[in-house]
């Protein structure tokens, strides 16, 4: 580990200047192994080891405690109420210990009062508020935003190699890590509190993920060794005097607890920002608390176990945070919490502050020891109210706070901040109607003993129940004098229609979720019309694209210190087989350059349906249009097609030789190609041969028995061999037969070569040009080998003509007819009788003498 700088002003005994000595782990103590551990490659400092400067870290927290007090009381309080509207708690009264539910004695939470209260007053919440929360978070959060890797320099081998590594990684940590959970409670703390915090480390936890076997030392491209041949990061070997995060060896072997990327996330009742700030670089300190249970951060910090008390949040407002972090999460509807959360639980806080925040330390020397110790920045770990240990750390390094909305400060308003106001609205109109529909019921009367009521109410009249009336007096009576009904107030139909306006209309206004973003029909002229209703879905979705937009860059920042801290902190390389892709191998050493990660694009993802409509449509013209047939022939697409829900179960073909593919080429990338072992051995053959030539040849001069003939032959034939066999071939052997779809691996060959890392690899240095070497020969020997196995079909010509075939001979007729596939014997076409007409024509003179011409025609048949 880095070398701790003296402190200033300050000598010991014998004259030498005093350091500050890291923490040493307790004997047999390893991080992670009971408890998570958050990983770093930095010195650890407990309170010990700080001595009296740990006054110093007091007045930063004090002077964070103290900051924006009645502002930071708003906020929580804002945010509190939020998610209890968004939980169903609607009915809350407001104190100085925050919010409780309608019928909490005293704060006191007794669940059989407040139910109580809720039944008898009627106060029933129409959870509107939280039914529009489910579908906007459901449309923030469709998918993972796509999070586009590049080097940081295109020149560097370094950052080249970096950049095709984390591309990889990042495939395993979205994974690992669940992203798409993290998107989904981002886009819910978007909705109640407007504010998301994203808190990313390396954690090693044995209990989660179990052990693995490190592989690799701690190291840093270009970090020069020291005179005992380690660099301040490989000086993490697990010795009993390193101090390090790697010691603990002697119990576990080479076995240490399993380590993986995690981001959480954090709202405002977790995260304190300096509310002043507009943007994120001017946070000069950052807090993030939440609440664990007391024995396992005992077993996480072991040196101050003893120390670590349940609750323990640091100051006055820590202290409302921390009751309405468990107030929503446990569900509790008042504004304290059950003596149970006390006892088991404790709040573990840590605090970042930039190296600007030093200056908040009185003392000029100690303020200088602090600049020197903790360069980049400090990292403040508090467990139970007490100080457990600090690092040097920079704030970018794990701390991301994004926004929903652009505006002054940190404590913007939320998407659902508009609308809680008329949810509040709606619950009283609600309750209202209510109130009409179970007191305004008209009653009937009736004249006693003119008319029995209890006979007449023991009949079967129900809902009409008769009141008897007494006292009325007098003759000739009427029936209409002796029974009546009461004239009760109607509600006016206005208010129905307020109420409905307030559960369709105004949410929409209200928030920007109308019903086409949902795919709702707005009109009977869209009704049915697929490209319309799409179109006004889009529209609808862009009310929420500052949203997205934001969550974008919060991914592509997540991502970034994933990757970072995956190099720094990672002691086994990865190996991960992922659902429906291709095995990926990870070389974290590859990892140690410098890389950008920015969105791929600041659109709101279509959904799954929508995707495949369009796959849909695709298919159906892509007989008409060639481009579309192309797209759809490409066998990339293939693994596309079998993600979607309709094709779920069915074996697309082809899909598992794109995989197999995708596989091969970890293996292909690793290296250039290697010589030819079917020519290596043609030349032994060949060597051989010219050996026993010579013997052949030294034994019979005169050639009599002809033995050297035929080994010249054989020779002749080999060297011919040799010469069409390629001297390279691929470092992955390509089937000799039909096994493999040497079409499909030769198209995805194809476009790795063409796509940015093959043209990386071709314009790269010696090594990486050798690798796109071996891929183009991997693409050439599918080609050749698919030519080979799968000959051109013969050309079938194919010749048309028309005309009278029965004009033909019988013979010519019947091969006519069997060339349409149609079997008749020339006899069949020779009838057996067939009648003919003669004509004969005669010219002379009749009886008179005059000149005539004669023309007789004569039927008959041929004779046989």
């Amino acid at each position: 580990m880095a070398t701790t700088p003296p402190i200033a002003d300050q000598e010991t005994q014998d004259g030498q200047p005093a350091v500050l000595s890291p923490l040493q782990f307790p004997d047999g103590y390893i991080p992670g192994q009971y408890a998570p551990w958050y990983c770093s490659s930095e010195d650890v400092y407990g309170p010990e080891e700080l001595g009296e400067y740990a006054n110093a870290i007091e007045e930063m927290t004090t002077s964070l405690n103290r900051a924006e007090t009645a502002a930071r009381l708003f906020e929580i309080y804002q945010a509190w109420e939020a998610r209890l509207f968004r939980r169903g708690y609607h009915f809350n009264v407001m104190s100085n210990k925050g919010w409780s539910q309608a019928g909490s004695t005293s704060g006191v939470s007794t669940g059989a009062t407040i139910f109580a209260t809720a039944n008898s007053g009627k106060l029933f919440p129409c959870n509107v508020y939280g039914a529009r929360h489910d579908k906007i978070v459901a449309a923030l959060s469709r998918e993972v935003p796509g999070i586009a890797l590049v080097a940081k320099d295109d020149k560097d081998p370094m950052d080249q190699a970096a950049a095709e590594e984390a591309e990889k990684y990042l495939k395993v940590f979205i994974q690992d890590a669940n992203l798409k959970l993290a998107v989904t409670q981002a886009a819910s703390l978007f909705y109640t509190d407007g504010r998301a915090g994203f808190l990313t480390y390396t954690i090693a936890d044995q209990t989660r993920w179990g052990t693995e076997m490190p592989d690799r030392k701690q190291e840093v491209y270009g970090a020069p060794e020291g005179s005992s041949g380690v660099t301040p990061e490989t000086e993490l070997d697990g010795t009993p005097d390193s101090g390090g995060q790697g010691q603990g060896s002697d119990e576990m072997g080479s076995e240490h607890p399993a380590r993986r990327e995690i981001t959480s996330v954090f709202g405002k009742l977790e995260c304190k920002v300096p509310l002043m700030a507009d943007e994120e670089h001017e946070f000069g300190r950052v807090r993030f608390s939440h609440e664990v249970s007391s024995p396992m951060l005992k077993a996480k910090y072991p040196w101050v176990a003893k120390k670590i008390a349940t609750g323990g949040a640091i100051g006055d407002n820590g202290q409302i945070d921390r009751l309405a972090r468990i107030n929503v999460r446990l569900a509790v509807q008042a504004s304290n919490s059950s003596g149970e959360s006390y006892d088991n639980n404790s709040t573990e806080t840590v605090t970042f502050f930039r190296p600007s925040e030093y200056w908040n330390i009185e003392d000029e020397n100690i303020r200088k020891v602090y600049f020197d110790t903790f360069p980049d920045g400090l990292e403040v770990w508090h467990a139970g109210g007490t100080l457990a240990m600090v690092r040097n750390c920079r704030m970018s390094k794990h701390v991301k706070v994004v926004q929903c909305y652009p505006g002054d400060g940190q404590n913007r308003r939320a998407i659902g901040t508009n609308y809680l106001p008329l949810q509040k609205v709606l619950n009283a109109e609600i309750s209202l109607i209510d109130r009409y529909h179970r007191s305004a019921i008209a009653r009937r009367y009736a004249l006693e003993p003119y008319i029995d009521t209890q006979q007449l109410n023991s009949q079967t009249n129900d809902p009409s129940k008769v009141t008897p009336v007494t006292g009325i007096e007098g003759k000739n009576l009427k029936i209409s004098d002796i029974t009546g009904m009461d004239s009760v107030p109607v509600p006016n139909t206005s208010l129905m229609e307020f109420v409905q306006w307030l559960i369709n209309g105004a949410p929409e206004v209200m928030d920007g979720a109308t019903p086409a973003m949902f795919g709702q029909n707005q009109g009977e002229s869209d009704r049915g019309v697929y490209q319309t209703t799409k179109l006004n879905r889009d529209q609808a979705l862009q009310v929420y694209a500052m949203p997205w937009a934001a969550l974008c860059d919060a991914m592509s920042c997540v991502a970034l210190q994933a990757v970072e801290s995956a190099a720094e902190n990672r002691q086994a390389n990865i190996s991960a087989s992922l659902p429906g892709q291709q095995r990926l191998e990870i070389e974290i050493e590859k990892l140690q350059g410098n890389v950008l990660a920015y969105p791929e694009s600041l659109e709101i993802p279509r959904t799954l349906a929508e995707q495949e409509e369009e796959m849909a449509q695709l298919l159906e013209q892509s007989a008409n249009v060639s481009l579309y047939a192309q797209i759809m022939s490409d066998p990339r697409n293939l693994a596309v097609f079998s993600k979607f829900p309709s094709l779920a179960g069915l074996d697309v073909p082809g899909v598992d030789a794109v995989e197999q593919q995708q596989g091969e080429f970890e293996i292909l990338m690793r290296s250039g190609p290697i010589q030819n072992p079917q020519l290596a051995q043609v030349q032994q053959q060949i060597q051989m041969g010219q050996a026993e030539l010579a013997k052949a040849q030294a034994a019979d001069p005169a050639g009599a028995t002809g033995e050297a003939e035929q080994i010249m032959a054989m020779l002749q034939q080999l060297t011919q061999l040799a010469q069409t066999l390629p001297p390279l071939v691929s470092t992955v052997a390509v089937a000799q037969d039909l096994s493999e779809n040497h079409a499909i691996h030769a198209a995805i060959t194809l476009d790795m070569l063409n796509s940015p890392t093959g043209r990386k690899l071709m314009n790269g240095d010696d090594d990486q040009k050798a690798i796109w070497q071996n891929l183009k020969l991997h693409w050439q020997e599918h080609v050749e080998m698919g030519a080979k196995l799968t000959p051109p079909q013969p050309i079938e010509t194919r010749v048309s003509f028309s005309g009278d075939i029965t004009k033909l001979p019988p013979d010519a007729q019947a091969k006519a007819f069997q060339a349409v596939g149609l079997q008749v014997s020339p006899q069949e076409l020779t009838p057996q009788e067939q009648t003919h007409e003669i004509t004969q024509e005669k010219e002379g003179v009749d009886e008179q003498g005059v000149p005539v011409k004669q023309k007789v025609s004569v039927v008959g048949k041929p004779l046989n």
